[in-house]
């Protein structure tokens, strides 16, 4: 799966302004993104591409050194499900 990076989304698919799957975030002034949204096209659904989209961002996040806000539902559900596998970029403030 090839997961494109653009201006406050990580997304798959041919077409960025109507992508097959997309994360969309909010960066604020203190290095944190605020996840706000998780969508994949509704054909795609239940194939794990949304938690590859997490994990994506979950990796920028620990090579730039930012944190991450699950203000979304799918993201909170996922920081409460696994919290070993995202505690380094949820953030505590």
């Amino acid at each position: 799966m090839d997961i494109q990076h653009s201006r406050n989304k990580f997304y798959f698919g041919d077409n960025p302004e109507q992508p097959d799957g997309e994360l969309s975030y909010i960066p604020d002034e203190d290095n944190v993104l605020i996840v706000d949204s998780v969508v994949v096209n509704k054909d795609l659904r239940g194939q794990g591409l949304g938690d590859v989209l997490l994990d994506t961002a979950a990796d920028y996040a620990r090579e730039n050194n930012m944190r991450l806000v699950g203000k979304c539902p799918f993201v909170a559900k996922r920081f409460n499900e696994f919290p070993d596998k995202y505690d380094d970029v949820i953030y505590k403030g």
